[in-house]
């Protein structure tokens, strides 16, 4: 999957480019799920106040070291209540139809995640063909959903690709903000919507009442909707106590919504066809759910959100069905989900730099043909 363009080539542009005001210390996704989320907008909300680095770094590892701590003990609780001979029994005894029917969901959702890359490419006006936006953002996910800190792990991965194809590397931070705001305003409505239609489970978990958590949802619902109205009014940024929102079009808010929302909803049908029947939970309610999930994965900092996700899954299921059968498909849908993209996207990136024009093989076959 060798890009077509050679380094010195830059990416076919209009002639007004748009321009994307980007916030250094933004951080990109998880990763699906596996990395930091940001702001909504044409970039990433920007801290009008700078605070001493220091002071952003023990906040950041005190609240990682919370959740960890809250882990660590939700886990304690939620053991009690499933035997690992029941766990691995449910694995083996998973009907071969549901695991391909989830793995044709995550191959889905992977593919719906390309669209991140591809639409924030468009919004910056830049042309690259789709095999090497597709390289480029399956690889970056799927190690970034792994390894968490995307903007280091996906963002290397994105470069990597994208440089040789010709962008410069304030483009690439750009697609990854970009990205970045997608997730965010996606899961972020979904995980909203849920909640609105189905808040028991999440009522139960926190031990609320559901209509406080719908009338929260509904806010939330009613806060995307009132940004989609001042993205279609005003071009000015908007401000909000200590920062500011550079709004895009609402039709490129709405876009994002609906690519986010749809990539979120196939990534929570897979580990649902994997649940045990016995789960009395409603999909919607699942999927809010989920991106709690995922959300509180992100804000802990651990690679892959290991441990820290499934947990939060389990308690919110604890009470709906066995766990052992829960675990059981966690495990399977990790694989299905995090393993099995990794190493994919680790031969493809291998078969990648054995083509490529530009890199270390590439020098490496300079040299042995200079020896000859």
């Amino acid at each position: 999957m060798s890009p077509e363009r050679s380094p010195d080539q830059r990416p076919n542009r209009p002639a007004y480019h748009h321009p994307v005001v980007i916030d250094p210390a933004a951080r990109g996704t998880a990763g699906r799920g596996q990395g930091d989320t940001a702001g909504p907008g044409k970039a990433v909300m920007e801290e009008t106040a700078s605070k001493p680095n220091w002071t952003k770094r023990i906040t950041t590892l005190v609240t990682a070291l919370v959740l960890l701590g809250l882990v660590a003990l939700a886990v304690r609780h939620v053991a009690r209540d499933f035997r690992p001979a029941e766990v691995w029994a449910y694995v083996r005894l998973l009907p071969w139809a549901s695991v391909a029917q989830a793995a044709g969901l995550v191959a889905s959702a992977y593919l719906v995640m390309t669209l991140y890359d591809v639409s924030a490419l468009k919004y910056l006006g830049i042309k690259l063909p789709y095999r090497t936006v597709g390289l480029g953002s399956f690889a970056g996910y799927a190690i970034s959903n792994n390894v968490g800190f995307a903007v280091i792990s996906g963002g290397s991965v994105r470069y990597r690709v994208y440089s040789v194809a010709g962008l410069s590397a304030a483009d690439i931070a750009k697609i990854v903000v970009f990205s970045t705001t997608t997730f965010t305003l996606g899961i972020t409505f979904t995980g909203a919507l849920g909640v609105a239609i189905g808040p028991e489970v999440g009522a139960d978990m926190l031990n609320v009442p559901a209509w406080l958590l719908q009338g929260i949802a509904a806010l939330v619902l009613v806060g995307l909707g009132a940004m989609t109205v001042a993205a279609a009014v005003t071009h000015k940024p908007v401000r909000l106590w200590r920062w500011s929102f550079a709004l895009p079009s609402s039709g490129v808010m709405l876009s994002q919504i609906v690519i986010a929302s749809m990539e979120i909803l196939l990534s929570a049908a897979a580990l649902w066809t994997l649940l045990p029947p016995e789960v009395a939970v409603g999909f919607m309610e699942f999927t809010a759910l989920f991106c709690a999930g995922l959300a509180i994965a992100i804000v802990s900092h651990v690679p892959g959100g290991l441990g820290v996700f499934e947990t939060i899954l389990l308690l919110g299921l604890r009470g709906h069905g066995p766990a052992g059968g829960a675990i059981g498909a966690l495990l399977a849908y990790r694989f299905l989900y995090y393993v099995l993209p990794l190493v994919f996207a680790g031969v493809l990136l291998f078969i990648w730099e054995i083509r490529a024009d530009h890199g270390p093989v590439a020098a490496w076959r300079r040299w042995r043909a200079r020896q000859r």
